[in-house]
């Protein structure tokens, strides 16, 4: 079916759910507005970005995986439980040993990582020191409220932090160079505008070894400065169905 007959069937159903159950437009009107968000800028046009299903991630065969999470109180700026599920299988898939963060606020996400990883692993995590800080690259309001807001880390369980690495830095003047080709597992997910997202994304491509993954958080429309730079880059990134997670293997 083409799109101009997509349209002269949309336009029918609206006709007709307009006489017969009108109270139900809002609906299909804030449905059709919400999925046009991710295509009305063509820069950041998500749609430009192959989609994996989270079933996908699980093992074509061999042994079962266990996954853990701890359930914390809901808090903002975090990550949802589905999108943690694809975290936790993408952390397995590259059979990962040494991982590093960008972004800790309060730690809940380096938690989840944490608990599926075996002992012994090298854990680390990125962000600003506590006391404000100006950032190297400018910020929008609500990465900028979240920078300079306190207790980064704080909600990882007192019996994890020793395995976890917390270092303190504007991530655009952090050296990765001592990381570079050893980790097996990058998460991005500090300041979300274009040039902190391409300075985070750049380096911790370097930190990967062969096969390590790196995956992203908040690749949706509401956060721009994620898609465009993820459809410029040579990553060949994927996003993961019913979540704001995008992926990429390291060759």
């Amino acid at each position: 079916m083409n799109s101009l007959q997509k349209a002269g069937r949309l336009g029918f159903r609206v006709l007709k759910i307009a006489a017969t159950n009108p109270r139900r437009l809002s609906h299909i009107f804030g449905t059709a507005l919400s999925v046009s968000d991710d295509v009305v800028d063509k820069s950041c046009d998500l749609l430009q970005l192959p989609t994996v299903d989270v079933n996908d991630l699980l093992p074509a065969a061999g042994d079962s995986w266990e996954i853990k999470m701890l359930m914390f109180p809901k808090t903002h700026a975090s990550v949802s439980l589905l999108e943690f599920t694809a975290l936790i299988l993408l952390l397995k898939r590259a059979g990962s040993k040494q991982i590093f963060e960008f972004g800790t606020f309060k730690g809940i996400s380096i938690t989840q990582l944490a608990l599926n990883l075996p002992t012994g692993s090298d854990i680390y995590t990125l962000d600003l020191p506590d006391e404000r800080l100006n950032t190297t690259f400018s910020t929008d309001p609500e990465d900028a409220a979240i920078a300079v807001e306190t207790g980064k880390g704080s909600l990882v369980p007192a019996q994890l932090r020793p395995r976890i690495q917390f270092l303190k830095c504007d991530s655009a003047k952090f050296d990765e160079s001592p990381f570079a080709g050893k980790m097996d597992f990058v998460f991005v997910d500090g300041a979300h505008n274009f040039d902190y997202v391409k300075n985070d994304s750049e380096k911790g491509w370097r930190m990967l070894r062969g096969g390590g993954i790196i995956a992203w958080h908040d690749c949706r429309h509401q956060d721009p400065g994620v898609v465009r730079y993820l459809l410029q880059s040579s990553f060949k990134p994927s996003r993961i169905s019913g979540t704001t997670v995008a992926f990429a293997t390291k060759p």
